[in-house]
């Protein structure tokens, strides 16, 4: 027997639906509707789509009314509004009752959001007291750091010192500066009596410091400190170490205070600590004028060993002066008094110092970051909070078939659309004000780890009005990213489907957002993935880093700072140490070795006319390549039994196998060769393998060892045997104290420092870590509701399938494999974006790792399995359900 076909159930074109809603009154609009949907199916099966579009079209026209439009328009303005307290009160009733009877969703919802939305604030911590710094001085826009762009033989260098006599230049020269202060750093033991104090942050300034910068004087006049070379000024802390905790008690002003044991200084002022987001730091202040006084080099064109800072002077409204043209008028201004000196000056505003100061030789100090930082930190706040609106967007449509009913209910009996949007809007309004609350608690929880992660004293501001009115308004803007979409798709089903058509009409309305939630499913997997690639090869760069062999041996490798007469005798000190029993090998140097930019030219044996370049220096003893376990690649080792190798007018000198190389030698053929450093000639009498001096983000460059056994050795390098540090150290600090008892022994680990320079990226590293782990939660939150919201749709289907005998493998498949095809999608996706942008951040680093296909591999597993994880859960709970709960209401 011939079987009748089923019936055809077509739709009119969208366009003519919409121009039939936008005429025609709304009281009869549901009744038009409806009799021209079933016309248009009657059409499509009898004529075809093309005469049935046709026939709508005419029949739309033809049921119009005249003044249509003016009736609609009046209509609407008597309808009541949707934001009646009474009407709002309603909604809210309906929000919290659809969150209490779907508490799990809500509770995915509101999670997931609350995570991003902490994370966001602890970032919005972070990058608001990163941007804060230097922003406490109430002329910070008016102030500017003058800096150099140095040409040398080894390239052009941003260099942040200036000379020391340029600061009185420009107050003569350019009207537009209101006043000028230079800072230089310096170092001493301050003493008086028994109580002594060493510090390793002690400035030199000028009287106007205290004028420009707004560092407070808690004792002391700052319009009159710093007219006399003797005096001194104390930070706080300073003062309560050196007077004790109730300094403010006593009467401090005037007291006389030693510097390294030689000079007297009379204390006019204690400041208060300088503010953690200053650039600047401090514990002793001395003027420029005993600078002056006490070193001539100071006041030389060529000394560039001082900051320099400027403030103009802004117009009478209080608007700034324009730097650039200030700029363009001080840039030659060094070779206005310096001639021949063409090195141009330019401007750093002082708000960006401290995220933008990149200089080379080490000319800048203080607190420094990067605003490199800042971006990694928005981006991976801002993908946060985006996924967790992505699972929020996701959820309210998927569930879209439960609200269905309620829509069209509520559309029959006069609802417009608006006052549904508003509707929806309130109940995403709420689900956001509950995840800011929740997001609170969680960044409070947080806040303790995240500082200690960031190496930060962060505060959730809760007394500032502005973090209210920032939070406000930030929830309502998260409320409308996540409530915008879902409220205008549930406000848009037609009542006549959803109440005639029944579940299958809903179903209609639901899959038709089904391809924008399955984008939104890899757009969050694709950051979650991209995230995890970047950690892994982040935090192989930074192994690689802290493994990669040097060059020499820094483990167990102790050095002390040598201070004073010991400078200039260190012989003594040596000797007695190398006698301790925990000491394996010991020698004196100038440096640590670590990141060195002790640098200047050479001249050498067949060096072409106007070839220069910039070598790096050290002075070592005999003993220095032994202690650090060089190796020698060519020739030998100083040796003071040579007498060649001692003399002052005649240089002994070990270069490094790169030095070689830019000389135009081989380490065989450089050993004999003759070179004048620093106006000494001399011999090289042996070539090292080369080894890293500076961090790995730049390449190996020239070195070249100097032997001056008369000249002041500034570190004793002390080779410790293992397992004995502690103890070696002890009897070191003894020796040292018997040798020195006016200095306080300072010391540090080589293998430390090293690993310090990498601080920032290790640090970086770990917080990308944790909120690379949070966006997976998030993602996996949004996945196990979509999945639970799946198979409770496919109950009935799943309980048919197993009274017809599947198993449980094979629904688990089938309610797995949708979820897994995005996920693989997303990986697909975010693998090239990944490979790109790590691609860019490794280019900061000369040495550094490959980007080989397992740690794609590893990330394409890890997620695949997470998402298995969270997909499994829900489908191996529905396929082991009773068919017979899930079919006894057929």
């Amino acid at each position: 027997m011939k079987k009748t076909p089923p019936p055809i159930h077509s739709h009119p074109p969208r366009w003519a639906q919409r121009l039939l809603v936008w005429l025609h009154p709304s009281e009869t609009l549901e009744e038009v509707e409806g009799d021209l949907d079933e016309l248009y199916t009657y059409w499509h099966q009898r004529a075809g789509k093309t005469q049935a579009t046709l026939r709508y079209v005419l029949n739309v026209v033809s049921v119009l009314p005249p003044f249509v439009r003016r009736r609609q328009r009046k209509e609407m303005d008597q309808t009541p509004s949707s934001l009646h307290p009474a009407m709002l009160q309603s909604y809210f009733k309906i929000a919290l009752r659809h969150l209490i009877k779907n508490r799990v969703y809500s509770f995915i919802n509101i999670g997931g959001l609350a995570l991003g939305i902490a994370c966001c604030l602890l970032i919005f911590l972070y990058v608001y007291d990163e941007l804060s710094y230097d922003r406490f001085n109430a002329n910070y826009d008016h102030i500017y750091r003058l800096v150099e762009k140095q040409q040398q033989p080894g390239g052009i260098f941003d260099v942040a010192a200036t000379p020391g006599p340029l600061a009185a230049t420009l107050t003569n020269d350019f009207p537009d500066v209101q006043q000028v202060t230079r800072v230089g750093r310096w170092s001493g033991l301050l003493s008086q009596g028994r109580q002594s104090v060493e510090s390793n942050q002690m400035l030199v300034v000028d009287p106007g410091f205290f004028r420009m910068f707004s560092y407070r004087l808690l004792v002391g006049n700052p319009l009159t400190v710093f007219r006399a070379p003797d005096e001194v000024i104390f930070s706080e802390a300073t003062a309560e170490r050196f007077f004790g905790a109730n300094w403010r008690q006593q009467n401090v002003l005037g007291q006389s205070v030693k510097l390294n044991n030689e000079q007297t200084l009379m204390l006019v002022g204690v400041a208060e600590n300088p503010p953690v987001q200053s650039h600047i730091e401090f514990e002793v202040l001395l003027p420029f004028k005993w600078l002056e006084r006490n070193d001539e080099w100071s006041m030389k064109w060529n000394s560039n060993s001082y900051h320099t800072y400027v403030q103009l002077k802004p117009d009478p409204s209080g608007v700034p002066a324009d730097p650039t043209a200030f700029a363009d008028k001080v840039r030659h201004q060094l070779k206005r008094y310096d001639a021949g000196n063409e090195t141009p000056l330019l401007l750093q505003p002082l708000s960006e110092i401290y995220l933008y100061s990149k200089f080379a030789f080490e000319t800048d100090h203080g607190r420094r970051s990067d605003i490199a930082y800042i971006r990694i930190f928005v981006t991976v706040g801002l993908m946060v909070l985006l996924i967790a609106v992505i699972n929020f967007i996701n959820l309210a449509t998927a569930r879209a078939s439960q609200r269905a009913r309620e829509v069209g209910v509520r559309k029959s009996v006069g609802a417009q659309r608006r006052s549904l949007v508003t509707q929806f809007l309130g109940e995403a309004l709420l689900m956001t004000v509950l995840a800011v609350a929740v997001s609170l608690a969680l960044a409070q929880l947080l806040l303790p780890l995240f500082n200690d992660l960031a190496n930060k004293n962060l505060e959730i501001p809760y007394q500032r009005p502005v973090f209210w009115f920032t939070l406000a308004g930030f929830t309502a803007f998260v409320s409308l990213l996540t409530g915008l979409y879902p409220a205008f798709f549930l406000s848009s089903f037609r009542p006549i489907r959803v109440l005639k058509v029944g579940v299958a009409g809903h179903f209609s309305n639901v899959k038709a957002g089904r391809g924008f939630r399955q984008t939104l499913v890899i757009g969050q997997f694709v950051l979650s993935i991209a995230l995890a690639i970047s950690t892994i090869v982040i935090y192989r760069q930074l192994s690689y880093m802290q493994n990669t062999k040097l060059g020499f041996d820094q483990s167990q490798l102790l050095y002390v700072r040598l201070k004073g007469d010991l400078r200039g005798k260190s012989q003594p000190l040596k000797r007695e140490v190398e006698q301790l029993p925990g000491v394996e090998q010991v020698s004196t140097a100038t440096s640590n070795l670590v990141n060195m930019n002790n640098s200047s030219t050479i001249e050498w044996e067949g060096q072409a006319p106007k070839d220069e370049f910039l070598i790096t220096n050290m002075n070592v003893d005999a003993d220095f390549v032994k202690t650090v376990g060089m190796s020698l690649v060519a020739g030998r080792n100083f040796s003071t039994r040579i007498t060649s190798d001692t003399l002052s007018t005649l240089g002994a000198y070990l270069i490094n196998e790169t030095a070689a190389k830019r000389m135009g030698w081989t380490p065989v053929s450089a050993v004999g060769k003759r070179v004048k450093f620093w106006g000494t000639d001399g011999k090289i009498v042996g070539v090292v393998k080369d080894f890293h001096f500076r961090p790995l983000h730049v390449g190996i460059e020239p070195f070249i060892f100097r032997f001056r056994p008369k000249e002041f050795y500034f570190t004793l390098l002390v080779k410790t045997k293992p397992g004995l540090v502690a103890r070696t150290l002890s009897d070191i600090t003894q020796v040292y104290k018997k040798i020195d008892p006016d200095h306080p022994i300072s010391y540090g680990f080589v293998d430390q420092d090293l690993d310090a320079q990498y601080r920032s990226e290790q640090r970086i590293g770990r917080i990308i870590l944790c909120f690379a782990i949070l966006t997976i939660l998030v993602s996996c939150l949004g996945l196990f509701g979509l999945t639970a919201f799946t198979a409770e749709q496919r109950t009935k289907e799943i309980g048919v399938r197993k009274v017809l005998g599947a198993s449980v493998a094979s629904i688990v498949a089938l309610l797995s494999k949708d979820f897994l095809k995005l996920v693989v999608i997303a990986l697909v996706i975010a693998s090239p974006l990944a490979w790109y942008a790590m691609k860019y951040w490794l280019e900061n680093f000369v040495y550094r790792i490959e980007m080989q296909w397992w740690i794609f591999a590893l990330a394409a597993v890890l997620a695949v399995g997470v998402a298995l994880l969270t997909v499994s859960y829900q489908s191996i709970k529905a396929a082991l359900m009773n068919p017979v709960k899930s079919l006894r209401s057929e």
